[in-house]
């Protein structure tokens, strides 16, 4: 594996890990804006949602999969190491894939958005153009009488 991505999946599972970890009725932190995001998705369409949080879980589940798995492999030594590291690299595997799944949702929904603000820029622009153009109109009337 690269080193490079051997840290990035490290700061991942660093940065899940108290998140993961939180004793219960205890929010994680961001877990409010979370919560916000996902009752958005919801009020715009619930199957949005629960795609979303069904995306966001195995993600985080499988998170919590190379966390595990990276310790059972530090863990067991030299004599070990050959037995853990199939298990780690499928957890990493799956990382990747639920972590790019999720990417697929966001980005998928984001361009989606993007299409919606263009039309509604569009439609805007045409508006401001209409009512320059009345306004012109409007002004000749007024100076012309």
């Amino acid at each position: 594996m690269r080193r490079p991505l051997a840290a990035a999946l490290a700061l991942v599972a660093l940065a899940a890990t108290p998140a993961l970890a939180q004793p219960p009725g205890v929010a994680a932190p961001g877990a409010e804006r979370e919560q916000a995001y996902v009752e958005a998705l919801r009020r715009e369409d619930p199957a949005i949602a629960d795609r979303y949080v069904a995306l966001r879980d195995a993600r985080n589940a499988a998170i919590a999969d190379v966390e595990r798995a990276s310790t059972r492999y530090s863990a067991g030594g030299d004599a070990l190491r050959p037995v853990t590291l199939p298990q780690l690299r499928q957890a990493r595997r799956r990382y990747a894939e639920t972590s790019l799944a999720l990417l697929d949702f966001l980005d998928a929904r984001d361009r989606g958005t993007l299409t919606r603000l263009q039309d509604d820029v569009a439609r805007l622009t045409r508006a401001l153009d209409e009512r320059g153009r009345g306004r012109a109109e409007l002004e000749q009337l007024r100076r012309d009488n």
